[in-house]
Parts: structure tokens; sequence; C-alpha cells
């Protein structure tokens, strides 16, 4: 009996004393400056801190109102500050004033919505996304468009190809309708995905069957879209 119990407690502890769900690095990417009446910043964020001893989930929640005209770089040196503060490990590698990066390590989740001359795009760095997920506005009044920019990679002679998706969101666009219409155009391109939900949607494959190892994901639109990714 006690040979059984063994590897079920190696199991349980891997499942409580350490973060064995998926993690990995994400890269926030902010194009543009606020607009003339300022802007709302709005970003949600899972992740582990890996500094005590045994790794702990970190939540932080983050609504910002963003003066007119300030830089995407200041947008971001202001939610790493944020972040950090509350135990999440980020990297900001630029100071360019128009496009500018933050990397967030160790997270599980990123939640975010920008608007008013600024454009938000969202990368995961260290494999495919667990799902991509869009919250429509309450009022939609422009045209949107979702671009997708999955990289792949053989696991058999390690060449590597680029898919890219584009998607017009109609007014009566939906979470459940946006879902499927990125399974239906992937197949049209050949890509592999799945729906893990009703209202959720990732890529698995690109081309010739290459292995998704990253992707990228971002919104046009001068209504702001909340662009949910999992990892």
């Amino acid at each position: 009996m006690l040979r059984f119990l063994l590897p079920l407690a190696s199991v349980l502890f891997c499942l409580t004393a350490s973060p064995c769900l998926a993690q990995g690095g994400v890269q926030l990417s902010l194009d543009g400056t606020s607009g003339p009446h300022g802007a709302l910043v709005e970003l949600s964020v899972t992740a582990f801190d890996t500094k005590p001893m045994e790794p702990r989930p970190v939540h932080v929640d983050l609504s910002l109102y963003i003066a007119a005209r300030t830089s995407s770089s200041d947008v971001l040196a202001l939610l790493s500050a944020r972040l950090q503060a509350a135990g999440v490990t980020t990297v900001r590698p630029t100071t360019d004033k128009r496009l500018a990066s933050l990397f967030v390590l160790e997270a599980t989740r990123v939640r975010a919505r920008v608007g008013d001359g600024l454009e938000l795009t969202i990368t995961t760095s260290e494999g495919p996304p667990a799902w991509v997920r869009l919250e429509r506005p309450t009022q939609l009044e422009s045209a949107s468009t979702l671009r997708i920019t999955a990289l792949g990679r053989s696991a058999v002679d390690g060449r590597t190809g680029t898919g890219v998706l584009t998607l017009e969101l109609g007014a009566k666009a939906n979470a459940p309708s946006i879902s499927n219409a990125l399974h239906k155009q992937a197949g049209a391109l050949g890509w592999l995905s799945d729906r893990p939900e009703l209202n959720s949607w990732r890529p698995l494959r690109v081309g010739d069957g290459l292995q998704v190892v990253g992707c990228s994901m971002s919104v046009t639109s001068a209504d702001p879209w909340w662009l949910d990714v999992g990892l």
C-alpha cells in the first residue's frame, strides 16, 4: 500500500507546494500617447511572486486615469511600479517615448483594455496562450480589428514559421461569436486551434503542423475592448 501512496504524495506536493500551473513571461507593448482628454488604462494581472521560499499567487487590479498626452513609456513605468509593489516581477527594457514594452514574469493571466490614443499588444513569450478572450465595450461605435500573430516551430527539425490572422469585429460581435469566428478562420488558414470554452479560443499549430511557441494579440479600435489572455 505504501508504494502506491508515495507517488501520490509526490503529485500532491507538486500541486500544493510549487506553481505547477502553467505560467510564463508576457510582454505588454504600448504604442502612442493618451488623447487630448487623457485616457483610462485598466490592467488585471495574476502572477506568481517567486521571492518567498514558497512562491505565492498574486492578483493585481489597476484602473488608472492618465493625463492628456502621456507617453506610452510613462504609462508602463507606472504600471511596472504598481505591479512590483504587489510582488510581481517585471522588466522594462526600453525608454522609447512612443512605443514601449513591459515584461511581466511568471504570469498566469493578463486582462487589459486601453483606449483614447493608446494601443496595446499582449504577447506570450514562452509558449502559446491557454486562452484568448475578447469582451466588447458597452457601446461599439467604430470599426474594430483583431490581429493575431503566432510563431510556430517544428518539434522534428526546429524550423519556424509565422502565421497572421486578422478578424474584423462587427457591431454585434461578442465573446462567443468571436471565438467561433477565430476557430473557423484559423481552420481556413490551415491552423489547428480549439475553443477551451464557448467564449474563448487558442491557437495550437500554424502552417505545416508547426507547434505554436509564442503569440501576439492586439485590437485596433477607437472603442476599448477587454483583451483577456491566459497562460
